[in-house]
């Protein structure tokens, strides 16, 4: 079996590399005033992303080989130190919750870049309210895209065409009130907003167990149950945390259109990430 994934690592390799040298060349044959300039970047900035992933995949791959052929004996401590590796999400434990700090602005730019193209061409609305003196954030830059990614996708897939999907994000004191009570340090709030169908009640229970799809599964909607149980696990190896609304929280929605959203529907994922000391 490890051969065969080996194999099939490696044969993944070349096309993808292939991808981002194609993407690269389309950037630099578009002038600089050509929109689609900032498709030609999205390419070869997932396609790294995809390599990054790749080499988490791999050394997961062999982490695993590797356990499978230690001898009888070998201590606990050993063992231990291989299975951190392999159940670690994404493999970005411990660097997840190292002591790194970032602009959220920054980090979300790019991805705002390919969910604008995505939006488009699913006839829906993407709008952003980033403001622009927030100071950073300390979190792991890698760990905080893969969140964003999978509450943004998450929003995507969801919604239906006409559709909106509003993004804000907003500085928020210790003594907030719209802070949680479970969480009482100053952070900024990043709040991924949609005006699909919604979640149910007994969904909500369960939306961050692994595999868990809930009604989902039953729609023609593609999905594994995993990039919300990846995201929680991430925003809390960095200090974070997570909620979920459904319907749609109004107090996360732009103030002078609010009126225009369904207040009976939709869905508010709101991430809350610590301050840099």
């Amino acid at each position: 079996v490890y051969d065969t994934m080996h194999n099939l690592l490696h044969q993944f390799k070349s096309p993808l590399t292939a991808l981002r040298t194609f993407g690269k060349l389309l950037a630099r044959r578009l002038v600089p005033e050509d929109k689609n300039r900032n498709v030609a970047f999205s390419i070869v900035r997932e396609s790294d992303r995809l390599s990054e992933l790749l080499l988490h995949f791999d050394r997961t791959v062999d982490t695993g080989e590797a356990n499978l052929r230690l001898p009888s004996g070998t201590s606990e401590t050993a063992i231990s130190n291989l299975e951190l590796t392999r159940h670690s999400p994404l493999s970005l434990s411990p660097v997840a919750n190292s002591e790194e700090s970032c602009f959220v602005a920054e980090v979300l730019k790019p991805l705002l870049m390919s969910a604008e193209a995505i939006a488009s061409e699913r006839h829906l609305k993407l709008v952003a309210d980033i403001p622009t003196d927030l100071p950073p954030v300390e979190v792991n830059d890698r760990a905080l895209r893969e969140v964003l990614s999978n509450l943004i996708d998450n929003a995507l897939k969801y919604t239906p065409a006409g559709g909106q999907i509003y993004i804000k994000l907003k500085y928020t004191a210790a003594n907030a009130d719209l802070r949680p009570a479970y969480r009482q340090f100053p952070a900024i709030a990043v709040a991924v907003n949609d005006t699909g169908s919604g979640i149910s009640p007994q969904d909500l229970e369960h939306l961050f167990e692994r595999h868990y799809r809930g009604e989902k599964a039953q729609t023609e909607i593609p999905g594994t149950g995993l990039g919300l149980a990846i995201a929680r696990d991430l925003v809390r190896q960095m200090q974070g945390e997570i909620e979920v609304f459904s319907p749609l929280n109004p107090e996360w929605l732009p103030s002078a259109t609010a009126h225009l959203y369904p207040m009976d529907r939709g869905t508010t994922f709101l991430l809350w990430l610590p301050l840099k000391k």
